[in-house]
Order: C-alpha cells, then sequence, then structure tokens
C-alpha cells in the first residue's frame, strides 16, 4: 500500500526535465526543433561557461530559428566572460555567428563594443554589416557617426536602411544632409528610414525634401514623411498635407490620411503656441 503511494506522489510531481548534460547534447541533434528548444531551455543557465560557448557555437546554425534563440538567451547573460566570447565571435569564420555576436552585443547594451561593431560594417557579408548597423543603433553613441557616415554607401539596401536608423537613433543634427539625400535612394526601405530618422533628429530645413517625400511611390515612405513633418514643419506644409487626406492607405493599422489630419493638427497647434509666446515675449 505505501509502494503504491508514494509511486502515485511521484507521478504527481512535475517532471525535472532534461538534465544540463542533455542540453547541451541536444543543441548538436539533426533535428532543429530540438536544437530551438534546447538553446531556449538552456537561457536559465546561461552564465555557466561551457553554456555560453555552447550558445556562442549555436549562434552559428544553419537554421535561423535556432540562431535567433541562442541570441536570445545569451542576451540574458550579462556578464564580462560573455562580453569577451562575443567580441571574439566577431573574428569567426562562420558568418551567422559572426551577424549574430553583432546582435547580442547591441542587445545587451555595452558601449565599449562599439569599436569591434565598427569595425564590422566593413566585413564582407553584408548579414554581418546589417546586424553591426542594428546594434550600433541599439547603443545610439554619437562616436560612431563618423564610421557609420563612411558606410552610407554600402552596396546592400538592407544596410544602408539599417544605417538610417542608427543615425536617427543617435538623434544628432550632423548627419542631416546625408538623410536628406538618403531620401533619394532606390530602395524604399531606405528611404522609409531615412525619413523616420528625419523625423528625430532634423530641423524646419528638412521640411522641404520631406514634402516632397509626400508623394513617393511607397506608402512607408509617405507615411514617415508624414509623421516627421508633423515634429519639424510649420504651417508652410499644411498645403502639402492636404492632398494626403484622401489616401486611405493604412500602415501599421492607420491610415494616411488619418496620419495627415493628425499631423495638420499638430502643426496648428503647434504655430498658435509659438505666436501666442512671441505676444507675450512683446507684451
Amino acid at each position: 500500500m505505501l509502494r503504491k503511494l508514494r509511486a502515485t506522489l511521484n507521478a504527481l510531481r512535475p517532471s525535472k526535465g532534461p538534465s544540463l548534460e542533455d542540453l547541451l547534447a541536444q543543441l548538436s541533434r539533426e533535428d532543429a526543433r530540438t536544437r530551438w528548444e534546447a538553446a531556449e531551455a538552456l537561457a536559465q543557465h546561461s552564465s555557466a561557461a561551457r553554456v555560453t560557448e555552447a550558445l556562442i557555437n549555436a549562434l552559428g546554425d544553419p537554421h535561423p530559428f535556432v540562431r535567433w534563440q541562442s541570441g536570445e538567451s545569451l542576451a540574458r547573460c550579462k556578464n564580462e566572460r560573455t562580453f569577451v566570447l562575443l567580441q571574439a565571435a566577431l573574428s569567426s569564420r562562420n558568418s551567422h555567428r559572426r551577424s549574430g555576436a553583432a546582435d547580442v552585443l547591441g542587445k545587451l547594451g555595452d558601449k565599449r563594443a562599439t569599436s569591434a561593431l565598427c569595425r564590422a560594417l566593413g566585413s564582407r557579408s553584408a548579414e554581418v554589416r546589417c546586424s553591426a548597423a542594428e546594434a550600433l543603433a541599439r547603443l545610439a553613441d554619437p562616436t560612431t557617426l563618423p564610421a557609420l557616415r563612411k558606410a552610407l554607401g554600402d552596396g546592400d539596401a538592407q544596410v544602408r536602411r539599417a544605417i538610417a536608423n542608427a543615425l536617427g537613433a543617435i538623434g544628432r543634427p550632423e548627419p542631416v544632409p546625408a538623410l536628406l539625400t538618403m531620401l533619394e535612394d532606390n530602395s524604399a526601405l531606405v528611404r522609409t528610414s531615412a525619413a523616420k530618422a528625419l523625423g528625430k533628429v532634423a530641423g524646419p530645413e528638412a521640411a522641404n525634401s520631406l514634402q516632397h517625400a509626400l508623394k513617393d511611390a511607397d506608402a512607408g515612405v509617405r507615411w514617415h514623411a508624414v509623421h516627421a513633418l508633423s515634429t519639424i514643419a510649420d504651417s508652410a506644409t499644411l498645403p502639402f498635407l492636404a492632398p494626403l487626406l484622401s489616401d486611405e492607405t493604412e500602415i501599421f493599422g492607420v491610415s494616411i490620411a488619418e496620419a495627415a489630419r493628425e499631423a495638420m493638427q499638430t502643426i496648428r497647434r503647434r504655430q498658435r503656441n509659438q505666436e501666442r509666446m512671441h505676444r507675450l515675449r512683446l507684451s
């Protein structure tokens, strides 16, 4: 009777799951789903040295889900050893591993990684260059502006898009002329990111170029140009926004017409406030 009771209690206890050794072994299994689940489960052990090394190795996995999950698990481990190993992984022969290492370094938020990430902008792999630019956007360190501006002519549109995002994230006005040029890029992705960035860093001097972007064939460019103008423009922009009041194309669940309407209201409100402040100064 006692043995049956013990057996019943043991059956009700939650399973402890696979051991650490099992999880590490599963990272090398043929089945991608098993590797992915192992990488996820190893997050709670990521501070252990051999786990960190195994996850960094898995950043070079052939399957994108495994690489992504390995990076997510590593991003939870904010210790010096992980930081050093990730910087070393930027020199790996495996481009996926270099790209993943750059991505995790950005998520860790340690600005000591900026020099290595700036060097990665010169990688032969577009994947690595893109991840490095995205990581620099997260770090938003003004000291990286020269390296980012040097890479503006990258031949890959995804890299140029990431660089534009990084310039916007840093929030300094120096790259405004370069971002205005990017509004004429042949890639809609780049033009969209440039318009978005200009809304963060530009002043009224960018209004003319953004007004031109309101006629862009790509809806994303128009949408972000509207939002940028709502931040930097004055009432002279209102006639340029008015034609978009009939543009019902939706971006992120909001029509361009609605965005234009809100932008016009914002500009008018800002103009009234400025006029009020001017009268108060004169009185």
